[in-house]
């Protein structure tokens, strides 16, 4: 059923609104955020592109992380969530109205939430993380040279280990296929590096771009017939919200299908080679609570946190006649 504009934006405003202001919490005149500082209730708005495994993760990290500095969610935080439906074009009224809401700060997942937040929240800070490359999303020039409200954790996935892995699980490869929306700055950035890491190891990259869900599953199957010996996926937020139709893809070309998002694998990719979540989100939760308690986010560096995770699945392998190799099963382990 097609949604009217009227009733999407209504949809928007309110997953935005959230639940209901804290009494007493107001702006102070220098345009920051109310209770910061203090030891009081805390207010945050969270947002992220859409519900998916990766995300659960974390935030399950970023909710630890400011429960270890003291500051817990039914105690003394009050939280606002909101996602965009998958949908890159929802993210900047959901951003606009958490920024009219004297919120103490606005947590992005996401780079697409993140890029949003750099052009549009002008005075509440904003704590980042489940993001490739922040300085790719705009939100500075460097870890320490960034917008003065903005800081947070980046996670770049493991460009070089994915290349090696797929070679030794498909020796001989010449041609890797995968799918991306040329929308979103971080899988922009990651294929750039890609493209470099595959053709040192002579690899050809064959890639095909879908600007939205619906086209993931036949954007899979075009770039699956090339002449492609395997595909390859990337953290694309498009792209993992049509997962299910570029696995689909991979087992009607009989292609093994790797991936940088170990919480997909079990959906039906052979392995990946990737970032653990939990962790990016607990130190960003660690980042937040500093904010929340009153440093300044410009004196706070971005981090980087890419804790590398390998998972096989052994399932999708037999399926395909794959044998992962002795030194991929003991790293799986290890």
């Amino acid at each position: 059923m097609t949604i009217s504009r009227i009733t999407r934006r209504q949809w928007l405003v309110q997953a935005a609104a959230g639940a209901i202001t804290l009494a007493g919490c107001s702006r102070n005149p220098s345009g920051g955020a109310a209770n910061v500082g203090g030891d009081g209730n805390f207010k945050i708005g969270l947002v992220y592109f859409a519900p998916e495994e990766g995300a659960d993760n974390c935030m399950k990290g970023l909710f630890d992380g400011l429960k270890d500095r003291g500051i817990e969610r039914g105690k003394n935080l009050e939280v606002l969530s909101a996602h965009a439906q998958g949908e890159i074009s929802n993210i900047p009224l959901l951003i606009q109205n958490y920024e009219s809401q004297h919120l103490n700060a606005i947590i992005t997942l996401t780079t697409p939430c993140l890029a949003a937040a750099c052009s549009m929240a002008k005075k509440t800070p904003v704590v980042f993380t489940y993001v490739y490359d922040p300085i790719a999303a705009g939100a500075g020039t460097s870890r320490t040279e960034h917008l003065h409200n903005i800081t947070g954790v980046g996670s770049f996935p493991p460009v070089a280990d994915t290349v090696d892995l797929i070679q030794k699980l498909v020796p001989g490869i010449k041609a890797v296929g995968t799918v991306y929306n040329s929308s979103e700055a971080n899988s922009v950035k990651v294929i750039s590096v890609a493209r470099d890491a595959f053709r040192q190891k002579a690899i050809k990259l064959e890639e095909v771009t879908a600007t939205s869900t619906s086209e993931v599953f036949q954007s899979a199957q075009v770039v699956s017939y090339r002449g492609v010996q395997a595909l390859w996926v990337t953290g694309d937020n498009t792209a993992l919200q049509g997962f299910d139709g570029i696995v689909k893809a991979a087992r009607d070309a009989k292609l093994p299908l790797i991936i940088n998002d170990p919480e997909f694998t079990s959906r039906g990719a052979v392995a990946s080679v990737g970032l653990g979540w939990y962790e990016a989100g607990h130190a960003g939760g660690v980042l937040a609570a500093r904010v929340l308690r009153g440093e300044n986010p410009q004196n706070l560096p971005f981090e980087e946190v890419a804790l590398k995770k390998l998972v096989l699945n052994q399932e999708a392998a037999k399926r395909l006649g794959l044998v992962f190799p002795p030194e991929i099963v003991s790293a799986a382990k290890g």
